[in-house]
This record gives C-alpha cells, sequence and structure tokens, in this order.
C-alpha cells in the first residue's frame, strides 16, 4: 500500500530518514584533507615565519567557510572555526600552495533577523607556494616551525 509520497511501507523508513537528516543541510563540516594538512597557517606573513624573502609565489585570496544555516547552531563556536580552517587549507591545498597568511575567523548568524545563534565560521587569507626553508633553520612537513 503506497502513502502521502507514494512510498510502500518499505519506504517509509527512508522518508523518515531523510526527513532527519533535513537539519545538517547545508552546514559545512570540513574535514582536513592530507593535502590540506601540509598547508601551514599563520595569521604573519611567510617572510616572518622563517621563509626567505621572494621564497614565496602568491596564489590569490581564499575562503574557508564552516557551520551554515541548517545545523550550524548545533556545533561549537570553536568547532565552526576549526571547520571554516579545514576548508581553508583544503582550498589552498588544491591551488598548489603550502601556506596561507590569514585574518582572524569571523563568527557569524545565519537565518532569519531576530536570530541570536551563532551558526557560521569564515576565515579569509592569502593562499601562498613557498620554496622550503634553506638547510640550517626549522622546517616541519607543513613548513618552518614558528
Amino acid at each position: 500500500m503506497n502513502n502521502l509520497f507514494g512510498f510502500s511501507r518499505s519506504g517509509v523508513s527512508f522518508s523518515i530518514l531523510l526527513l532527519a537528516s533535513l537539519p545538517m543541510i547545508g552546514c559545512r563540516t570540513a574535514t582536513l584533507t592530507g593535502a590540506g594538512a601540509q598547508v601551514a597557517t599563520s595569521q604573519s606573513a611567510p617572510v616572518d615565519q622563517g621563509y626567505a624573502p621572494g621564497s614565496c609565489k602568491s596564489l590569490g585570496y581564499v575562503v574557508g567557510r564552516g557551520g551554515g544555516s541548517f545545523g550550524g547552531g548545533f556545533i561549537s563556536n570553536d568547532e565552526l572555526v576549526k571547520y571554516a580552517m579545514n576548508d581553508l587549507q583544503n582550498k589552498v591545498a588544491e591551488l598548489g600552495g603550502n601556506f596561507v597568511q590569514h585574518d582572524t575567523p569571523q563568527l557569524g548568524v545565519a537565518g532569519g533577523d531576530h536570530s541570536t545563534t551563532t551558526s557560521t565560521a569564515t576565515v579569509s587569507g592569502t593562499a601562498y607556494r613557498c620554496e622550503p626553508a634553506r638547510r640550517g633553520t626549522a622546517n616541519t612537513a607543513a613548513g618552518p616551525a614558528l
């Protein structure tokens, strides 16, 4: 027998599962990729992190986002920022970069005018492809040590 949505009884379970997952649609919870994990992050310029002047090429402006209109309010602010940073590092890696100089992450409210629940995080910065530090300077897998 079909129900209102045209599903048979076995389809009802699928419908319930689909409806239960709707709050997470639109919520970005980026996982850090292997390549993204190799991207060094800092609010300081690459030269301040041990890269030689002129050894880094700017790859452009990038924006990382975490959370979203639906479901972001159920994630802690720290986790929203983590997801935004993961997204930022993944995007830098996709551009071929290994360093990002980023701004302070911004928390935001998505939804109606009267919403007061933080549900999004955004972090922006400049992606760079930097030559590895020369021998004799501190260097980690992601770049020079702080």
